[in-house]
């Protein structure tokens, strides 16, 4: 068999180590957050919980082509009643380990794997999914929604590079249970900036879990601005609602940067860190903004605050 990749020699690798993996589905952690949401910075506060490994966005179609197969969308919605047994199939093999590979393990190795009680499954793509998920799964741990202020994290995406595309107009998803923004065409046909549009797409998914009466019940919602200025405070709500120990040297390293986060911006001012976005966009552009957040009637972040308004 000719290898023609480092990526494939890997995915083998991750293959094999597949059939020493059984997790339950029940048991793994799981995070929710927007793309540039500190979701990476999260994960690896709790991947120092022990017996644990982080299971890598397994949400992004163009590394993984599971969901892909189903016409997901990159920020697919399904109704929480909705009966969908392909993509339960699809989950069920995220959450028992049959999905390993170059692009899902990429912090995680196939020793830590087989060491490993559960998996700690991070999504950036899935806020939308919450309310199903937590239907359809009894998680022992309820999941995270980790929420960063929109603008902060809109102005990350375009400083990332990921986001380098050219930007016409919104483009309604063309996949299953796109209702959510066929209801707002006619809004969303005025947005012409990439940044407005992204904006949208936070605001539209995230209103999900937001609007729900399960929200900070059958998962928690954190915000990434308290979990900065309060760290002691908010892990120990999350860790409490876990029935479980904060792991030593957590709280004390939650003001440690992520291995993705271009600068060591951490080491500067709580206030500075939280209002770096306001140095991408000039005065007329925030209102724009702050237009499509009034359109969706977001409360809890508005282009006067650094912090969410409301919990």
């Amino acid at each position: 068999m000719y290898i023609n990749s480092r990526n494939d020699l890997k995915n083998i690798v991750y293959k094999f180590t597949q059939s020493f993996c059984n997790f339950n589905p029940s048991e793994n952690i799981i995070i929710f957050s927007d793309p540039r949401g500190g979701s990476t910075w999260i994960s690896e506060i709790i991947q120092k919980i022990p017996k644990t490994a982080v299971l890598w966005e397994p949400l992004h179609l163009a590394e993984v082509d599971n969901f892909g197969k189903l016409n997901f969308g990159w920020r697919q919605y399904i109704p929480e009643n909705e009966d969908w047994p392909q993509a339960k199939m699809a989950f069920d093999e995220v959450f028992r380990g049959e999905l390993l590979t170059h692009w899902t393990c990429q912090v995680t190795s196939p020793l830590e794997l087989i060491k490993s009680e559960r998996m700690i499954v991070k999504f950036v793509r899935g806020n939308a999914m919450i309310p199903w998920l937590t239907k359809v799964y009894n998680f022992k741990f309820v999941p995270l929604l980790l929420l960063r202020h929109p603008f902060a994290v809109v102005a990350s995406q375009l400083n990332y590079g990921a986001w380098d595309y050219n930007y016409s107009e919104f483009q309604i998803p063309e996949c299953p249970f796109n209702e959510i923004y066929v209801e707002h065409e006619e809004f969303l046909s005025t947005l012409h900036t990439k940044a407005e549009s992204l904006v949208a797409t936070w605001c539209i998914t995230n209103r999900i879990p937001l609007e729900s009466e399960r929200n900070n019940l059958d998962w928690i919602t954190i915000y990434y601005e308290d979990l900065i200025t309060s760290p002691k405070q908010e892990l120990e709500r999350l860790f409490g609602r876990w029935k479980m120990e904060i792991p030593d040297g957590v709280i004390e390293n939650v003001n440690q940067p992520s291995s993705t986060t271009k600068e060591a911006t951490f080491s500067i001012s709580i206030d500075q860190q939280l209002s770096k976005w306001m140095d991408s966009f000039d005065d007329e552009q925030i209102i724009k903004l702050q237009r499509i957040l009034d359109y969706f009637s977001i409360k809890v972040y508005s282009k006067d605050s650094l912090y969410p308004l409301m919990k």
